[in-house]
């Protein structure tokens, strides 16, 4: 079930604020290789990190499906 932006909790909405911070011009993909680069170099804040290990995959899935809801 998906959850919309209001509904979302606070790990799962400070996640979707980073991820929207990093997201080139309408470009989703980009935006997963930049996160992906940004978890293996560690520079994304340890908030980012914090949220990750306490979200389950299918509040990750609302995120990101949130996030490409524009699309």
């Amino acid at each position: 079930m998906d959850k919309t932006r209001d509904e979302m909790n606070e790990n799962q909405r400070m996640l979707l604020s980073y991820l929207e911070s990093l997201v080139p011009e309408d470009d989703v993909l980009m935006l997963l290789a930049e996160f992906q680069s940004s978890l293996s170099e560690h520079v994304a804040p340890k908030e980012v990190y914090i949220a990750l290990g306490m979200l389950s995959n299918a509040e990750i899935t609302n995120v990101l499906h949130e996030l490409t809801r524009p699309f």
